[in-house]
């Protein structure tokens, strides 16, 4: 593990807020799985570039808004955790809140993202990881 593996990590989150989709993908394996709230109700992760986009497409039916801060990254055996805030604010209701979250990061040797799980309890992911809460 690397800090160039926390510097990726953060990289996508500051596209993600950039809303620049293509060089996000620059960043993911070609078959990355995304593990979310939202991959509970397809029952399954998203896989796969096209699988990142369909989660975009997902997230933005459901909210206007949707803004990643990272509090703090953290290396932990083969992954990398990030802790931080999702801002949102609801499509329909136009209702805004603020949720903690973590993010959990695996890489492959090329440096590029494999696999991303998030979590909307910081202890469940520090658990996913090995740690506890």
């Amino acid at each position: 593990m690397s800090q160039e593996q926390i510097d990726v990590l953060c990289t996508v989150f500051e596209l993600w807020n950039a809303d620049d989709y293509d060089a996000i993908l620059e960043h993911l394996d070609p078959a990355v799985q995304l593990e979310s709230p939202l991959s509970s109700v397809a029952g399954e992760p998203y896989r796969g570039h096209a699988g990142i986009m369909d989660w975009r497409r997902d997230l933005y039916e459901q909210f206007a808004e949707w803004r990643l801060t990272v509090d703090s990254f953290r290396e932990v055996g083969n992954a990398v955790i990030a802790v931080g805030h999702i801002a949102l604010r609801g499509r329909s209701s136009g209702v805004s809140f603020d949720q903690r979250t973590a993010w959990v990061a695996d890489f492959g040797a090329d440096h590029r993202m494999t696999r991303l799980r998030v979590f909307l309890e910081v202890d469940a992911a520090l658990e996913a990881v090995g740690l506890a809460g």
